[in-house]
């Protein structure tokens, strides 16, 4: 169905159309004189600054400079400390006791080879200990004392014989008991002091001296000290005691003295006596029994034995 408008209404459409509107004219005037005079510019002022268009960096031309280089360090600005010479001092001094200790623990282990008896290294090692134990307070005080007479052991043995006997053969020269060994006697008690050199080729342990050797430097000084109460000058060893109190150390000089007991005989006779350092700490204490056996005949050792 066809339905017809008012002419009023249709008329001023087509009017509309076909005329063109004012504002579209404007522009198109402004358009056309811009091409004849420039454009007047507004400066305008905005809160914020506007941004630069993002500037394009350079392509890299290698795989290695596509990795940033690191920075060079820093110089440090804090003072360097000094370096402290305690640790030095400490190490010096540890190096030099253990150098100390090592080479004590070497000689006394395994020390050098000692000179044998009657060697010339051996005389002088002899005559160098008899100086040193010149300088003892106790032979000092006993060589002054008129009450004590004084000789040196094994004098009345004739030479021949020395080296086939124990204490002056093996045992002979600095290296055992020969460096020094002097007897000192009270004819009054009968007591005698020997001062004895312990060398150090007669180590049991090292740098101890060996028990039985011990044992037999004890049974020869208890022995003179009961051939000294014998009017026949000689005797055997019947029984004999030993109690170790402290070991005794090699390479030094030692006290031993003997004492007869009560109840001696002609034939027969207790001896006592104890092994001393020279400051007077006991050692060895002994107790022996003498005899003159009957039915032999012994040889007179003598005085100076």
């Amino acid at each position: 169905m066809i339905t017809r408008l008012p002419a009023r209404v249709f008329l001023q459409t087509a009017r509309s159309i076909s005329r063109p509107s004012t504002r579209y004219l404007c522009i198109s005037r402004l358009a056309s004189s811009s091409s004849r005079r420039p454009f007047p510019q507004c400066n305008r002022q905005y809160s914020t600054e506007p941004t630069s268009p993002p500037t394009e960096s350079p392509r890299p031309t290698d795989l290695r400079s596509q990795f940033s280089s690191p920075a060079p360090p820093q110089p440090s600005l804090r003072p360097t400390p000094k370096r402290s010479l305690r640790p030095y001092i400490y190490a010096t001094i540890f190096f030099t006791i253990g150098l100390t200790a090592g080479q004590y623990v070497r000689l006394v282990l395994a020390p050098p080879p000692l000179p044998p008896a009657g060697s010339k290294e051996d005389t002088l090692m002899v005559e160098h200990l008899q100086k040193q134990a010149e300088k003892l307070p106790i032979v000092q005080s006993l060589t002054t004392d008129p009450n004590w007479t004084s000789y040196e052991a094994y004098s009345s043995v004739p030479d021949p014989e020395l080296s086939h006997r124990l204490t002056t053969g093996p045992l002979g020269g600095a290296r055992a008991i020969g460096g020094f060994q002097r007897i000192f006697g009270n004819k009054e008690s009968g007591e005698i002091v020997t001062v004895i050199w312990f060398g150090g080729a007669i180590a049991g342990w090292p740098g101890v001296t060996h028990g039985g050797v011990t044992a037999t430097i004890m049974d020869e000084i208890l022995g003179r000290c009961a051939i000294r109460q014998f009017p026949a000058q000689t005797g055997v060893t019947a029984n004999l005691e030993l109690n170790y109190l402290k070991p005794v150390v090699t390479n030094s000089f030692y006290v031993i003295r003997a004492i007869p007991e009560k109840g001696f005989t002609e034939r027969k006779g207790w001896v006592s006596g104890r092994l001393e350092t020279v400051d007077g700490r006991v050692c060895v204490e002994a107790k022996g029994l003498f005899v003159v056996p009957k039915g032999i005949k012994l040889r007179r050792l003598g005085d100076n034995f």
